[in-house]
């Protein structure tokens, strides 16, 4: 007889579409005794490991996947603590068939392994029987790995500036709806007294009418519809050919929009405060009213980023004009409050639990009422209003694409990664999330261009002249005062100068204006060294130098020091003939070069 807990373990989970009653009842399931324990397990990690509520949610999914996915064979009574490879099995062949349900690029088996694996794992943790092959199993690496996902990009500017401008139209159409609803409902009567037959009593029954425990207003839309009561409201009105239930839905959450704003507005509001401000979608969705704090000139508002268990304040500017109708953030906070006056107002007269949401709006249920509650931020509203813009707007349509487009255009600006990621995450995870951003792209390959510009403009070596200096023009510039230099040389200065220089006091190695301190040993990776053939002897003499610094320095220490002048070495040598060196190597016998105490080695 089994001693384990089959009642219903409740959890309240608060997720993008309201609250969740995530209560996981047993009973419910073939194998109660494992969704009981699977259940604790998550009860537990939720509250030890801080599991934001969509997390939990995540995992309880999961789990529901796995209880409804075990084999009929698993016995009944199966527990974590069962003895034996039947648990493991059921679980493997579990695992195996999420390959077949979901496509090749899903994520998901390879999630939902992971964290019914969490789950076992914290099962034993809490000190609770687990037979030595589940746990094993738990502490394996999951069948599946994870999928490869193609980063979102950012929108581009063009397309910024698109999405910028029709959520701009479609609050101003928004605000204009609420003016003309409320001179309506100024001088609107109960139409229960009177009959449906002004566009203002309309207005004022859908206003306070139509609410549970009451009756439908719906019939009483359609006649007035049928009318032509609400032609004055709206031309559109004049089109609709009421005849059904279903129109008259359609007619009224038309109506609704007049008092209102509606989902795609209210992602208007959310779009344009992400471009504002760089904030996750996520971060303005659960704003309340009261996180909101009024100072002189801006807003200081309380943003929570749930995956990342972290609360910040954001400062959002409201211009002078006190008109209600600037874009800064400040200003769309004030208008956002002012057009979601009546849902809130009908929300506290309602003693709704979520009145003090920011995004509030009201709904028509299925029950044909009228219901205020929280926008859930679906895909769909997102997706519609990025679909009614041309030209055509790339896909996916994704609002987490415009936090990456404020990152990318900040750091297009700024110039700066750390800058670019904000104070919401670390630099790291601006490079893994952001870094990978077209606008990034085109920064980062700017950068390193720059970085080999300059790298080559250093190392790019000598100029070769396969000639004697005294051949050489005088009118040639620079070469024609390398030259002279050369002709007028010392021994001193010939043993000191394994190349002519054009800029002595200007060496890319030495700050401007001092001599340069790095001779010979820099010479051949310096853009102001000059060759001759006059040099020959002194070139050999100091290529031998280098070769017994290779001797004795590490290869990439030789290379890092050394190897880019012995590269350029080489290929001067390569210009001369055979001959040419020949009798070189006998003068070079004779050439000395001077090499400082700082840059000799043990055999000089």
């Amino acid at each position: 007889m089994t001693t384990v807990d089959l009642s219903a373990r409740q959890m309240s989970l608060m997720v993008s579409s309201g609250n969740l009653n995530g209560t996981l009842a047993p009973l419910d399931f073939v194998h109660a005794i494992l969704a009981a324990e699977f259940a604790d397990a998550l009860i537990s990690l939720r509250r030890t490991g801080g599991l934001s509520d969509g997390t939990a949610y995540q995992y309880r999914r999961a789990l529901i996947n796995l209880l409804r996915g075990l084999s009929e064979r698993l016995p009944r009574n199966a527990s974590l603590a069962a003895p034996g490879a039947s648990v493991v099995d059921a679980f493997h062949m579990w695992e195996s068939a999420l390959a077949g349900a979901y496509p090749p690029e899903s994520g998901i088996p390879y999630k939902y392994g992971t964290q019914i694996r969490a789950l076992v794992r914290m099962h034993a943790a809490n000190g609770r029987d687990v037979s030595e092959h589940t746990l094993r199993w738990a502490q394996a690496r999951g069948l599946h790995q994870v999928a490869d996902s193609t980063p979102l990009d950012e929108f581009s500017n063009a397309e910024r500036l698109a999405i910028r401008d029709a959520c701009r139209a479609r609050i101003r159409d928004l605000e204009t709806r609420i003016a003309v609803s409320r001179r309506l409902l100024a001088i609107g009567a109960d139409p229960r007294d009177n009959g449906w037959r002004r566009t203002a009593d309309v207005l004022w029954g859908v206003r306070h009418l139509g609410r549970q425990p009451g009756a439908s207003i719906e019939g009483d839309i359609l006649e007035a519809c049928a009318a032509g009561v609400l032609n004055d409201l709206d031309a559109d009105f004049a089109n609709e050919r009421a005849v059904n239930q279903v129109d008259a839905g359609r007619i009224t959450r038309r109506l609704l929009t007049f008092l209102y704003p509606t989902s795609e507005d209210l992602v208007a509001f959310r779009s344009l405060l992400q471009l504002e401000t760089g904030a996750a979608p996520e971060e303005w969705s659960g704003v309340l009213v009261p996180d909101i704090e009024h100072s002189t000139g801006a807003l200081h508002v309380k943003l929570h980023k749930a995956r990342a268990h972290r609360t910040r304040t954001v400062r959002c500017t409201v211009t002078g004009a006190g008109d209600g109708k600037g874009w800064r953030a400040g200003d769309l906070v004030l208008r956002l409050i002012a057009a979601t006056e009546l849902a809130r107002a009908e929300a506290m007269g309602a003693g709704a639990s979520d009145t003090h949401a920011l995004f509030l709006t009201a709904h028509r249920t299925t029950s044909r009422h009228i219901v205020v509650r929280p926008e859930s931020f679906s895909r769909l509203p997102f997706t519609s209003l990025l679909t009614s813009i041309s030209p055509e707007i790339s896909q996916p349509y994704d609002s987490r694409r415009l936090r990456k487009t404020v990152k990318s255009v900040r750091a297009a600006v700024l110039r700066s990664a750390d800058a670019a990621a904000g104070d919401d995450h670390s630099v790291a995870v601006y490079q893994r999330h952001y870094a990978q951003s077209t606008t990034v792209h085109v920064l980062a390959g700017n950068a390193v261009n720059a970085a080999q510009h300059q790298v080559f403009d250093r190392l790019r070596g000598p100029v070769f002249v396969h000639a004697e200096a005294s051949t050489i023009d005088q009118a040639a510039g620079d070469l024609a005062a390398a030259a002279a230099a050369e002709l007028t040389s010392t021994s001193t200065d010939r043993a000191i100068s394994v190349t002519g220089c054009t800029s002595p006091y200007g060496s890319p190695f030495t700050p401007a204006g001092r001599l340069c301190e790095h001779r010979p040993s820099m010479c051949f990776a310096c853009p102001n060294a000059i060759v001759f053939a006059d040099h020959l002897p002194r070139i050999l003499a100091y290529r031998e130098i280098l070769r017994r610094h290779e001797n004795e320095m590490p290869p990439a220490q030789f290379a890092a020091t050394h190897g880019q002048q012995l590269v350029n070495i080489e290929r001067i040598l390569s210009e001369f003939s055979p001959t040419e060196i020949e009798n070189a190597q006998l003068a070079h016998q004779a050439a000395s070069v001077h090499v400082p105490l700082t840059q000799r080695g043990v055999h000089l």
